[in-house]
């Protein structure tokens, strides 16, 4: 092998007479290292997009949701501890949900409202991911409610409120209480801070919740309910669709709003130890709690159809980017044909002194293999550099409402990364077949026929 490639390297070091093999050839090099480093830019960047929303989803979606189809669930008390019981089971949390509308002075929005007990969230701390403002945790499980900013008492020493008259409108006397400076029992309410916008509201605010899950009445039909609610603060989960379509309550109030008795709930959600056990931990939930009563789903189950899209984008965008080295491999094709036209005389010469065919073949395919291989390390090299420009100075901004992140996010994967270096070389290998093949051919006495 060794005589082959010095005379590889001898002929891509040689001065050539024909200035157009040249560009070709620097044009098969660029060609194969631009299309290296867009794979592996784009393919980052797709990993890394997966990767953070894979994260923000799994922030806001339970791991296994247990739930009834057909009723709401009762004793859930004692169904939570049968399944906190289950091996890989990491926390529990009650819901009660519905779809409402919310209405304010500013707009009304139909809305998910969400009741949970206060008290468990924040043992499980559930509201990690959701950026809650200042005092809204507190808000949901104290009374009364404050504002996120301090307000100094009377001379009396009592508690003041924004605008004192407005939580007492509407309120009994007997309901009011005997001290002056209390304050009547808020019905708590947690939204998103960009469905604050939409309605014109504002922690303390007040806000109307209309449900169709109202009681029965004695002529068998249901009436609507409607409660006020007080902003108790916002949350800032950086998803459009859920800060503008949810809200959290207590249980109580969602109970009452939606129609259903305190010994009832809508599902349980659950989260586990290990992400990639969730199904075989759904499993045991069910056989637990038992599978004829209950349903369940985990989070690969709900998402697929997210994260399969995201794969299909990725075996996508590395077909059509791989068309790029496949441009450049006609360009390493061409070069090799040109350079077997030129060196007819030196591969007559070569075969005349007792070079076989294989030889002849091998110096060819060298020499296209030294060209992709030049234009693969090329491209790793500036993909690599830009995946770490993207990584440290984040050059490029995203709405964060919009797309969950704030910057364009840049992931390299070490196998893709490989998988793109072999096909890029693959891809060269096989541009040198024929042209290699033409030349080891070539007849001696031919190619010397008329010399």
């Amino acid at each position: 092998m060794g005589i082959e490639r010095s005379i590889a390297l001898r002929y891509l070091r040689a001065k050539r007479r024909n200035s157009l093999l040249s560009l070709i050839s620097v044009l098969a090099v660029g060609g194969v290292g631009l299309g290296v480093a867009a794979l592996i830019v784009v393919l980052s960047v797709l990993a890394g997009f997966e990767t953070n929303l894979f994260t923000k989803l799994l922030g806001l979606t339970a791991h296994v949701t247990v739930y009834r189809a057909d009723a709401p669930m009762t004793g859930w008390p004692e169904l939570i501890e049968k399944i906190r019981s289950v091996p890989g089971v990491a926390k529990a949390v009650p819901f009660v949900n519905g779809q409402v509308m919310i209405s304010s002075t500013g707009g009304a929005s139909g809305i998910l409202l969400m009741g949970l007990d206060p008290i468990v969230a924040r043992d499980t701390g559930f509201f990690e991911q959701l950026h809650l403002s200042e005092r809204a945790e507190e808000n949901l499980i104290t009374q009364p409610m404050k504002p996120p900013w301090d307000i100094p008492p009377d001379e009396f020493g009592r508690p003041q409120y924004l605008d004192p008259e407005a939580l007492w409108e509407g309120v009994p006397l007997s309901d009011q209480g005997d001290d002056i400076g209390s304050a009547p029992k808020q019905r708590p309410i947690i939204i998103g801070r960009e469905l604050s916008y939409v309605l014109g509201v504002q922690t303390l605010s007040r806000v109307k919740l209309i449900s169709p899950f109202g009681r029965i009445t004695p002529l068998g039909s249901r009436t609507p309910l409607n409660r006020v609610f007080t902003v108790a603060g916002t949350f800032q989960a950086n998803y459009y669709d859920f800060d503008t379509r949810v809200a959290f309550t207590s249980l109580e109030e969602a109970q009452d709003l939606l129609g259903m008795n305190r010994d009832e709930i809508s599902l349980i959600e659950i989260y586990v130890d290990d992400l990639y056990r969730a199904d075989q931990i759904k499993n045991a939930i069910l056989r637990t709690i038992g599978e004829e009563d209950y349903w369940a789903r985990d989070w690969m189950q709900m998402n697929m159809s997210l994260f399969s899209a995201l794969k299909l984008e990725q075996t996508a965008m590395f077909v059509i980017l791989t068309l790029i080295i496949l441009v450049a491999a006609f360009n390493i094709a061409s070069t090799l044909i040109m350079m077997v036209t030129e060196k007819t005389k030196d591969i007559a010469i070569l075969k005349a002194m007792g070079a076989t065919s294989g030889q002849v073949r091998r110096i060819f395919t060298i020499q296209g293999l030294i060209v992709g291989s030049v234009g693969t390390l090329g491209g790793l090299i500036f993909g690599i550099l830009i995946c770490v420009l993207l990584q440290r100075y984040e050059f490029i901004s995203l709405p964060p409402g919009i797309y969950l992140m704030s910057t364009l996010p840049v992931e390299m994967r070490p196998l893709q990364i490989v998988a793109i270096t072999l096909v890029s070389l693959l891809i060269s290998y096989l541009a040198t077949l024929y042209p290699s093949r033409q030349a080891a051919k070539m007849d001696p006495v031919e190619a010397l026929r008329y010399e």
